[in-house]
Formats: C-alpha cells, sequence, structure tokens
C-alpha cells in the first residue's frame, strides 16, 4: 500500500484501505504545510463534500485539523458539487479549498481535490510540492491563535453566479422539458429549482442519496444512462442531461435517444461562444479531445494548444490569460469568465442557451457541427490493468514505436501524456495509463468510425504484445 499521491485531479484510492481518516489528517497537514509557505493559511479554508459514504465525515477531520493549526474553516453545511467549492474559494478569497470527492470513481473509492486560491484545480507544482511535504516531518506546530470552524451555505452563492452568466432571458427558446439524472451524486437539487423558476419542466432522476450508486460508477457514460434516455425516448423530456458523482462532468441524451458526452458537447460549445456570444480567445484541450476543436478553430483563426489530461494542466494556461475555453475528454468544459475549472451546472445552462439560439434540439446541433467542419468518429475503451503494473506499463507504452497503423502511415508522434500517433487522413491514436484508477485507456478519431473502431483494436494489441 503505497502512500497518498495526487492523479489527474485530487488523490483518490479505496475506503478504509487507502482512504482512511489518518492519511486524511496527514494530507491535510501537508497541504496546511504548503499554505503557510505561500502566506496562504491566513487566508483561510473552504471545506466541502460529497454524497460519498462518511465523506461528511471526513470533511470534518479536514476542517477541525485545519483549525488546529490556526485557521479560518469554511465547512459546507451540505454536499455540494465541486465547482461549488471552487466558486467559494474565489468568492470569500480563502486561501485554498478542499472537497472531500472520488468524482465519478467506483462506490468503494473515495478522495481528497485541492481546489488553489483562484477557484481551479490544483497545478502539477503545486501537488508534487505537497507530496514532497509528505515524504518529511509535519510536526505539531503550536497556532499563535485557535483557528474556527464556521459552517455555511455553498450554493447560494454559486447558484446567484450561474443566473448572473446565462440569465432565464438567454433560455426562453431552449426546449422547456427536461430531465436530468444526478446519479445519486453532490449536484442533486442544485439546478432543478433554477431550470423551474425559468418555466422548464423538470424531472430529476436518481436525487436521492446512496452512497453505492447503484452498483456502479457515478460517471454519466452511456452505459450508466438507461433510465435517462427511456424517459426521452418516451417523449415525457426532450432532452436528457446527466452529471457525475461531484458535479463537474455533463453528458446529454438528445431526442432521438442518442448519447452526446464531452466530444460532441465541446465543440458545441466552443462555436456558441464564437458564433453567438461572439467572443474569442485561446482554446486550450487535453491530449485525448476530439479534432473536431482545431478544425472548429482553424475556420475561425483562434490559437490552440494542447495539455496533457487532467484539468490541472489546462489549470495553469488559463491562468497564463486570454483563454476562451479549456476541455477535455471528460468533464464539462473551464469557462474562465465562470472559473478556471469545469462545472457541470454552468455547461448544462450553456447548453440550453445553445439551443435557443440554434436549430432548437441537440441532435441539430450536432449534425450541423459534422456539416460544416467534416465528419469525424470518436472511440474510447479502457483495458483494466493490476495496481502494480501501472508505471511499468506507463513507460513501455511510451516506447512503441510503430511506423504504421491499420494501414496508415504515422506523420507524427506525441508524447505529451502517454503516446499518440497523429496519422495520415486526418485520424490518430492515443495510448496512455489513467492517472486515477489501474486502467490503460485507448482513444481514437478518424472520418470514418470504422477506422476508428479498427485502430482501437490495433492499439489493444499493440499492448497485449507487450
Amino acid at each position: 500500500m503505497s502512500g497518498p499521491t495526487f492523479g489527474t485531479d485530487g488523490w483518490r484510492g479505496i475506503i478504509a484501505r487507502d482512504f482512511t481518516f489518518e492519511r486524511v489528517v496527514q494530507v491535510t497537514r501537508a497541504i496546511i504545510a504548503y499554505l503557510e509557505e505561500e502566506n496562504l493559511a491566513e487566508r483561510g479554508l473552504v471545506v466541502g463534500f460529497d454524497r460519498r459514504f462518511q465523506s461528511r465525515a471526513f470533511a470534518l477531520e479536514v476542517a477541525e485539523t485545519a483549525a488546529q493549526r490556526g485557521l479560518k474553516v469554511w465547512l459546507a453545511d451540505q454536499f455540494l458539487p465541486s465547482p461549488a467549492v471552487s466558486w467559494a474559494v474565489r468568492e470569500k478569497h480563502a486561501g485554498a479549498g478542499i472537497i472531500i470527492t472520488a468524482s465519478h470513481n467506483p462506490p468503494q473509492y473515495n478522495g481528497l481535490k485541492l481546489k488553489e486560491y483562484f477557484g481551479g484545480s490544483a497545478r502539477p507544482a503545486v501537488t508534487a510540492r505537497i507530496e514532497k511535504l509528505l515524504c518529511g516531518p509535519l510536526g505539531n506546530r503550536r497556532p499563535l491563535s485557535p483557528g474556527t470552524i464556521e459552517t455555511f451555505d455553498g450554493l447560494a452563492g454559486y447558484r446567484r453566479q450561474l443566473q448572473q452568466l446565462v440569465p432565464p432571458a438567454a433560455l426562453r427558446r431552449a426546449p422547456r422539458r427536461l430531465a436530468l439524472d444526478v446519479m445519486h451524486g453532490a449536484a442533486a437539487g442544485v439546478l432543478a429549482p433554477l431550470l423551474t423558476s425559468a418555466g422548464f419542466q423538470v424531472v430529476e432522476l436518481r436525487g436521492d442519496e446512496n452512497p453505492a450508486f447503484d452498483g456502479h460508477a457515478p460517471n454519466p457514460s452511456a452505459d450508466h444512462l438507461g433510465e435517462l434516455t427511456a424517459l426521452v425516448l418516451s417523449g415525457q423530456a426532450a432532452l436528457g442531461l446527466a452529471t457525475d458523482g461531484d458535479g463537474d462532468r455533463l453528458a446529454a441524451v438528445d431526442e432521438r435517444g442518442r448519447y452526446c458526452g464531452s466530444q460532441e458537447l465541446f465543440p458545441i460549445f466552443l462555436r456558441h461562444l464564437v458564433e453567438t456570444r461572439k467572443q474569442r480567445g485561446r482554446v486550450i484541450k487535453s491530449a485525448s479531445t476530439t479534432h473536431l476543436i482545431d478544425r472548429i478553430c482553424h475556420a475561425h483563426n483562434l490559437p490552440l494548444s494542447e495539455t496533457a489530461i487532467g484539468f490541472k494542466h489546462a489549470c495553469q494556461a488559463i491562468l497564463d490569460g486570454q483563454v476562451l475555453i479549456a476541455g477535455e475528454e471528460s468533464g464539462a468544459p473551464g469557462i474562465p469568465f465562470h472559473l478556471p475549472d469545469r462545472d457541470g451546472q454552468l455547461a448544462t445552462l450553456l447548453l440550453l442557451e445553445a439551443m435557443g439560439a440554434g436549430s432548437g434540439t441537440l441532435s441539430g446541433l450536432c449534425d450541423n457541427l459534422q456539416d460544416q467542419f467534416g465528419p469525424l468518429h470518436y472511440r474510447q475503451e479502457s483495458l483494466a490493468l493490476p495496481a502494480m503494473n501501472c508505471a511499468g506499463m506507463g513507460r513501455r507504452i511510451t516506447e512503441l514505436n510503430p511506423r504504421t497503423l491499420c494501414g496508415r502511415q504515422v506523420r507524427s508522434t506525441n508524447r505529451i501524456d502517454g503516446i499518440k500517433w497523429l496519422l495520415e487522413g486526418d485520424a490518430w491514436l492515443l495510448i496512455r495509463v489513467s492517472g486515477t484508477e489501474p486502467l490503460v485507456r485507448l482513444y481514437a478519431e478518424a472520418p470514418l468510425a470504422q477506422t476508428a473502431e479498427d485502430l482501437i483494436a490495433q492499439g489493444k494489441a499493440l499492448i497485449e504484445h507487450e
């Protein structure tokens, strides 16, 4: 059992084996030591939690540990989605925020996400320093004065912010019958009241607390949204929307029952911001994101940067300035005019705004993108991997050096995260080890669906050969 380490977004582990009260205290102390070094501790700490098993108790442990070290702590009075904690950090000018959550991981996991003072995911250099502090003696420094713990309503200010960014008037032409699948997660009850007050008919699915998450990960993938899809196909809703366990991911089901994940939604958001809201700026995407983004940026002469997977990498780019939108393979995009962080709730409102400004249907928006910028078919698959083999597999993957894949010449290779081969004919294949779970992830995209599927199959063959 290894010590706590930060992955693509926070530290996660299996409850009672890896993620324990003792380790939560250890990590909290290391974070506080970092804040003290940066003169941020005096600004206080926001603490939130999701609906996983014992999340509230772990959050209280974090709060008490911080108060014992002399910090002012704002502790959420109820479960919150991660972006609400990010917003609270900004709103209160806190030194940092901690939310107890394992996001979309399976039920047996819990975790801790660190939000920096700017309201976004902790950057790699910061988590590296915290991990280094974990390796040394943290001591039992006596605070100059005792800290305090103050409970706060984490939803009121967050909801006001959402309504200011996308007011009800901007949603008048959007479809009125909606189904929201919150997957027993921390987004339950957040958007439904706002949408209802704006004149929408809203059905919220799986809004009750269930730490078992129906026996699977609270991840809004197509195979987890059967009830939502059925509700849309029955005609009871014109659009289905789903968020993950901590509300920073969004997926949708269009009026035909077709699943739309980040690869379909990110291009919609980008085009909407540019063509409807008339905004411009740099675009940030992860290496595993659809190249439809590249095509849109080229058409509108927008600068584009590609990062490793994990929104923490996009955060630094956002802080550098002039960023319009940042997105990755999973999760809602980060919109810097709101937060340098992903937000499934803002994404929901922006999607409704885009639908009202466009064809009125999600399928219409998706089809129009393909017509305007050309077809691309995206595929993704994950393979289980023994945890102890992750590091070795990661090294071996980056050493792969095929000259052709599925009969297409490899034009260039990108090792920013795993290995990505750019092929002739506007196709690509990426293989990497997950930063949050013991999985190997494969991604492919091509103008023809069969080519994308063949690339995934060849990628699996390369791994198995290793």
